[in-house]
């Protein structure tokens, strides 16, 4: 298998970045299953049927399933095969909880106003998932969206906020997928993405501060409709 690493700069968005190619492929592949909802919460994910589905080795998979499960995307509890990670109602509260909290604390550390390099970098990030939005690239969507994530609350300049929410932003992902094919909530982030930059213009640490909280809402919920609601 060729040992190709995919580039310098998608990693420092996407720690998996830098696993072999092979490997990378089969990761968002299976990213975009679970976006497009072919994978569910508790579906089992079997190397033997993500060999066929992928055209991957087994180590190939094998190790696609490990980095997965490192970032909490998967779960392997003892004794059982791997399933993507499936939360309940009080699971589901205490993570967004969590991410609000983090979310908060970003803004609240942001030096305003913004260097103009930075900025751009912002707006660029913005404009980079509007475009993906608008090609209907599901898998492109998401890492844009990540993208931008990590260069808009990268701007609090606090490493261990910048950590967690990077995190937490995987751990959430089983949550958040289902909205990234849905085209209100995609309009919806990008309308709150385009606000969140005007705010930044603006300095209005208020209104960054409503609009980081707002923006998880509609995600959870479509997670909340789908798979909570009896």
């Amino acid at each position: 298998m060729s040992n190709n690493r995919t580039s310098g700069a998608a990693s420092g968005a996407f720690p998996h970045a830098a696993l072999p190619t092979h490997v990378a492929a089969v990761i968002a592949a299976i990213e975009t299953d679970i976006i497009r909802g072919r994978i569910l919460p508790r579906n089992r994910l079997i190397e033997d049927h993500l060999m066929e589905d992928y055209d991957a080795k087994r180590h190939v998979v094998r190790s696609a399933l490990v980095e997965l499960q490192r970032l909490g995307v998967v779960v392997k509890p003892p004794h059982l095969g791997a399933h993507l990670r499936r939360f309940d109602n009080e699971s589901l509260s205490n993570l967004y909880y969590f991410r609000a909290v983090v979310h908060g604390a970003a803004v609240a550390a942001m030096h305003l106003p913004v260097a103009p390099d930075r900025m751009a970098a912002v707006e660029a990030a913005a404009l980079s998932h509007a475009e993906a939005a608008a090609s209907g690239d599901l898998i492109a969507i998401h890492r844009t969206n990540m993208a931008f994530h990590r260069l808009f609350y990268g701007l609090c300049d606090n490493p261990y906020i910048e950590e967690s929410i990077r995190l937490h932003d995987w751990l959430s992902f089983p949550a958040r997928a289902y909205a990234i094919a849905d085209a209100q909530a995609l309009a919806q982030a990008c309308r709150e993405h385009a606000a969140m930059v005007d705010a930044l213009h603006a300095c209005d640490r208020q209104q960054l501060d409503r609009l980081a909280l707002e923006h998880m809402g509609r995600a959870r919920a479509i997670y909340v409709e789908k798979f909570l609601v009896r």
